[in-house]
Formats: C-alpha cells, sequence, structure tokens
C-alpha cells in the first residue's frame, strides 16, 4: 500500500506547484499525478503553460484516493471527478488545483498565507482556466442549451429572447436556467477571483463533457440583466462577477486608469464597501475567506489592503478590511450595512459581520444611501481612527433620545409565498381582492397575521398622538411619511381612493366600531339595532361569534376591493421586522426589529457628518456602541444639521 503523501516545502515565496496529470484512455483507471514546481515569474517564458480548475468543495471531506509522486493523496469527490474528465487519452496534462497543489495540512499556516496572496497571479497567469460545475444532467444541459442560444443572437435580439423566457414562467420551479445557477460553484466565495482575473477568452465552463465559453455565459447574463429577468438566482449568482470584471476590465485598458480614478476629492472609481457588501452572500468555509479571497483582485486593482493571515482572528480580518475599505472609498456607506440579524460577538459595532447575508435592498430594513436622505446635508465624511484601532472617530452630532420602544411588526417571510397565492392586489379600478382557492391553515395563519399586524399599527398610531410634531405638520400627516420612509411612491398609494384616510380613520375606531364597520362591510348593517343600548348588546354579541380576526379583516375591506385593506397590506410589508418609537424631543421614526441588540429608551439618536440616514447609537465607557440607522421624521432632509459646525463633537464609536 503506497504510503501518505506530504507536500515537499516550496524553494522560494514565488514559486506555485503544477500538478502533471497523467494521461489514460480508461475513464476509470486510477488516477496518477505528478507534483513539480515552477516560479511565478517565469511565467513570461513559459506562458502560464498550465491550466487552472475552479471548482466548489462542496464541503466535502477528502475521501478518494490518488496516485500523487509514488504515493497516495486523498481528494474531494467533486475534484475527482474533475481530474477524470479533464484526463487526456495520450498526453499528460497541467493543472493548478487548489487542494492538490497548496499544503492543506494543519502546520502549513504560513505557506498558505503565501500561496494564498498569490492566487490571482496563478489564475490570471494561466493559458486556460476551467470552471468545473460538477457532472451533467439533463436539465443542466438545456440550461447550457439556453445561454449559448441567447448569447448567439444578434445583440439587438438577446434582450427579447430573456424577456420570451422569463414570461413563460410562472414560477422558480419551471425556470430553465435554475438548474445552473444552482449550481454550488456560483455561490462559492473562492470562485469569485478565480474566474475574474483571468482573461475572459481563457475561461470555459465544464459540466461533465459539456464546455461552454465564459464569454457566452457573460453575454447571455448581461441580456437577462436587461430584460430584468426576475427567476431563479441568476442575479445573486452573477452580479459580484459583474461588477468586479467591470472593474478589472476598466483597468486593465490602457489610459483608463487614470480617466476612472479622475474625480472630484481624490475619489476612486470602485467601490470597496459594494464588494464587501456583495461578497456577504458568497459562501465560505472558513469565514476569513470572505476576506482573503479578495486579495487578489484588490491588488490587481492597486488598492490597499491587509495580506492573508490565518494566524489572525475573524474580528480583527474584519476590522482590517473595513478600515482599509474606509480609507480607499472616502466615505462611511459600510456603516449603513453594519445591522444584520445576527452578529459575531468579537466585532467592534461598526464593523459588519461578513459572514452575515445582511439585508438585500428588497428588504425594507435596507439601509438606504444616496440621493434618498440626506441627514447631515450631504456633507463630506469625516473620520479617523483610534490609536490601537478598534476605535472609528466621527464627527456629527446628539439630537435626541429614544424614550420609548413601541412593538415590532412581525415577519410576515413565513407566509408570504401562500399569501401571494391566497389574494391577489386590487386592480386599478378598485375592483375586488380576487382569491385563489386557499387551504383553511393557510387563511387562518393570513388572518392572524392581519391581525397582529392591525394591534402592531394601531398601538403606533396611538404613540404618534402623544404630542404635537416638532415640524409644524399634523400627527397624522408625520405618521404617514414615517410609516413609508416618505417614499414618493406609498404617497401616491396613500392618496389613491383616500386609502390612508380610511386605513387611519379605521384605526382610530374602538371594538365595538370595528365590528359594526365589518357588519357593514359583509351586508348585514341593518340587523345592527339603532338604540344605543341594544347597538351595544348586538355587537358584543357579535364579537363572541365572530372571531376577532376576521372582523377587522373585514373592517378593513379584505376582499371587497377596500382601500384601507390594500394600504394595510401595504404598510404591513413595509414595516415587517421594523419597531416604532418615540423621542424625547417628541419626533417618532422606525428602526430594525428585532436585532441581536435592539434599540432601548436612553439610546442616542446621532446625525453623522457623511451619513444619510441618522444612527441609533447606545452610550458605553468611552464612547457608543452602532445598533442600526433609523428613520427620525423631521430631520432626515438636513433640518438638524448646524449651520455653524462648530458644535459638532468628536463620536467615537467601539
Amino acid at each position: 500500500m503506497p504510503d501518505q503523501y506530504y507536500h515537499t516545502p516550496l524553494p522560494h515565496p514565488r514559486h506555485i506547484r503544477v500538478l502533471h496529470l497523467a494521461p489514460a484512455d480508461d475513464s476509470a483507471a486510477p488516477i496518477q499525478c505528478q507534483l513539480d514546481t515552477i516560479s511565478l515569474d517565469d511565467h513570461l517564458q513559459w506562458d502560464g503553460d498550465y491550466t487552472a480548475l475552479s471548482y466548489s468543495w462542496d464541503s466535502q471531506m477528502p475521501s478518494c484516493e490518488i496516485g500523487c509522486n509514488g504515493d497516495s493523496l486523498l481528494v474531494t469527490a467533486n475534484c475527482e471527478a474533475a481530474l477524470r474528465e479533464l484526463r487526456d487519452p495520450t498526453e499528460t496534462t497541467k493543472l493548478w488545483i487548489d487542494s492538490i497543489c497548496i499544503d492543506q495540512s494543519r502546520d502549513a499556516v504560513e505557506e498558505r498565507n503565501i500561496q494564498v496572496a498569490l492566487m490571482g497571479e496563478v489564475y490570471k497567469c494561466a493559458k486556460r482556466v476551467v470552471v468545473w460545475l460538477g457532472k451533467s444532467d439533463i436539465r443542466i444541459r438545456h440550461a447550457l442549451d439556453v445561454v449559448v442560444e441567447i448569447a448567439s443572437m444578434a445583440e439587438d435580439k438577446r434582450r427579447e429572447k430573456a424577456e420570451e423566457i422569463s414570461n413563460k414562467v410562472k414560477h422558480d420551479s419551471e425556470d430553465p436556467l435554475g438548474a445552473l445557477f444552482n449550481r454550488s460553484w456560483f455561490h462559492r466565495m473562492w470562485t469569485v477571483q478565480e474566474v475574474t482575473l483571468s482573461w475572459l477568452d481563457r475561461v470555459a465552463l465544464r459540466c461533465g463533457n459539456i464546455q461552454v465559453p465564459w464569454t457566452q455565459l457573460v453575454t447571455a447574463g448581461e441580456a437577462l440583466q436587461a430584460a430584468k429577468y426576475k427567476w431563479g438566482r441568476w442575479k445573486e449568482a452573477m452580479s459580484l462577477q459583474q461588477q468586479l470584471a467591470s472593474y478589472i476590465i476598466g483597468r486593465r485598458r490602457p489610459g483608463a486608469k487614470a480617466l476612472l480614478d479622475d474625480n472630484p476629492g481624490d475619489l476612486h472609481n470602485e467601490r470597496v464597501f459594494l464588494i464587501l457588501v456583495n461578497a456577504r452572500r458568497k459562501k465560505s468555509t472558513d469565514p476569513r475567506d470572505k476576506i482573503f479571497a479578495l486579495c487578489g483582485l484588490f491588488k490587481e486593482l492597486e488598492i490597499p489592503f491587509p495580506a492573508p493571515n490565518y494566524s489572525r482572528p475573524v474580528g480583527d480580518v474584519y476590522r482590517d478590511a473595513v478600515t482599509a475599505g474606509i480609507n480607499y472609498d472616502k466615505n462611511l456607506y459600510i456603516l449603513h450595512h453594519v445591522s444584520s440579524d445576527q452578529r459575531r460577538s468579537d466585532l467592534p459595532s461598526w464593523v459588519p459581520d461578513l459572514a452575515e447575508v445582511g439585508w438585500d435592498e428588497s428588504d425594507p430594513r435596507f439601509g438606504v444611501i444616496r440621493e434618498t436622505f440626506a441627514a447631515s446635508g450631504r456633507r463630506s465624511a469625516k473620520w479617523s481612527f483610534s490609536e490601537d484601532g478598534s476605535g472609528l472617530v466621527l464627527v456629527g452630532k446628539i439630537v435626541d433620545q429614544i424614550t420609548f420602544r413601541a412593538e415590532p411588526m412581525p415577519n410576515q417571510d413565513s407566509v408570504a409565498n401562500e399569501i401571494k397565492y391566497l389574494v391577489g392586489s386590487a386592480s386599478e379600478s378598485g375592483e375586488s381582492l380576487k382569491y385563489k382557492v386557499p387551504d383553511s391553515d393557510i387563511m387562518t395563519e393570513y388572518l392572524r397575521l392581519i391581525h397582529k399586524g392591525y394591534s402592531v399599527l394601531k398601538s403606533w398610531v396611538e404613540i404618534s398622538q402623544w404630542s404635537d410634531y416638532p415640524t409644524g405638520e399634523s400627527t397624522k400627516e408625520a405618521l404617514r411619511r414615517t410609516i413609508t420612509n416618505d417614499y414618493p411612491k406609498y404617497k401616491e398609494i396613500a392618496a389613491k381612493d383616500d386609502a390612508f384616510d380610511r386605513w387611519y380613520d379605521i384605526m382610530n375606531l374602538g371594538e365595538l366600531d370595528i365590528t359594526a364597520r365589518a357588519i357593514e362591510r359583509i351586508g348585514n348593517r341593518r340587523l345592527i339595532p339603532s338604540q344605543p343600548r341594544q347597538r351595544e348588546l348586538h355587537l358584543r354579541e357579535m364579537m363572541k361569534r365572530i372571531p376577532q380576526e376576521q372582523l377587522v379583516a373585514f373592517a378593513l375591506g379584505a376582499g371587497l376591493g377596500g382601500a384601507a385593506f390594500g394600504f394595510h397590506s401595504h404598510v404591513m410589508a413595509f414595516s415587517q421586522k421594523k419597531c416604532f418609537f418615540f423621542s424625547e424631543n417628541c419626533y417618532f421614526g422606525t428602526a430594525a426589529d428585532p436585532l441581536p441588540v435592539p434599540i432601548e429608551p436612553g439610546d442616542r439618536i446621532a446625525i453623522i457628518r457623511g451619513l444619510d440616514m441618522p444612527l441609533a447609537l447606545r452610550p458605553v465607557k468611552g464612547g457608543y456602541k452602532l445598533l442600526t440607522h433609523v428613520y427620525l421624521h423631521g430631520i432626515m432632509y438636513g433640518e438638524a444639521w448646524p449651520q455653524n459646525e462648530d458644535s459638532l463633537e468628536e463620536i467615537i464609536l467601539l
């Protein structure tokens, strides 16, 4: 039995190993290979005479035995499958595969640090890059056929074809491209730089024995983007690659670097914070790889960034990355992305947990940045870092303090898909909502959710009436703008058929009047006695017979084309996972809730130079902890920003 293979230390920091895969005309024959050492500095002479493999480990443990330098080496099943497909029947194949060419043993941390820093060059210098998606099947063959079909069409026809395909799909399960973009390769962190740093015409997709040029996938992806293709995970799969490819291509064109960097205030075309935010959705076994897998790209883009170091804790790696990003971007927009559903305990409050997915743009809690709000009057950012790097020193002003936090709007994700099947949206003419045949359990849950939303929003309405509003607006108008983040779209929804006014009136009704409104809505108005005492007794009897959830839904106009119900549904969706709060100065606003550390009375509201939204901060020894960005009505457009900035203070986030 062969001995276990052990890597021989590399002779120089600029050397890499290349695998020589022995030929075999029988696909089932044992895999035999040899590892040799070459210098990256000699790549101009040997023209990168190897193929770099880009594949996903898929959380597999090395369990398949191959022969390496006469000894035995274990690789993952996915790696073995790739080796069998790429093996030539008659000639030796030269490959670079990270799991084989880099020593993965526990004692080789220093080598991995050096080799990981070189990986960008490894893929850039390779004569060819093969993206290995795994074994083929009928669904992925069809998906690749669709990609080739779109890419092969005339440029002005590609978008039309993508729209045609999109219009035929009624559910994600019918998406003809789903089998492709669901492959794990598209959702791993390391694969991003592996395909982006190479020259596009050198990259090929490989699935089983099917091969498609990467340029065709890029072309098809552009058509999907132009058509706003709404099915499946294609956007999640391709957006980071597309973003980085645009940066790389721009840098490689002669004279482009100087042109792209010719921005006011020494700003750069690339945005590190956008790269880090988009990378959050990619997966990596080691959370530090969310950063280390980007180092080759940052080097190519000439962005100063810390070198990979697997001996450093995750918290330090993330902090150093965010510090480098703020200094390069010259803005603080990354702070709008600090909040997430979970957070590591070893992170400064101003550093996002990049291992967390974060909030998508479609999430109502997403930090709205640039052009929408201007809480600091669109002033440029000012910042510095504490001597030990743990604190972020900002310039701003504490403008208010939270005195009351109301119950948050519940998460509707669990029934959101069912609601789509239960209820259609009201038509432009106000016709009745169209019900599909519902499952009784889903209907019960749906009515329960509507009632819960009613209870929460009713409490918000009551809190909004505690005091006259400081801006001089009516509390009613201030509430409308607050619960919709003052979006123009929601102003139109509120105005149509007086939807907001009708909803607001219902939210101010007592329980007897809600019951009466519900009975009137379902056509039994004449059954309600006119004499006050008899009316009360009758309505209380109805309240015993009819579940409260149904009474509230009917009162709002569910199923009857009610404008109030339409507005209620919109606001519930927009306010989900948010709470309503009241401040010391009689302002009110909304904040994400739940959070790992939710806001509470005593937390401060700060406006920060260079940030569009106010921040909720918690006083701690030596400074503040950043909790989340907030909407506080009346200060979102610079109203609280002082004309004389001498009154501004240093705000230290820890």
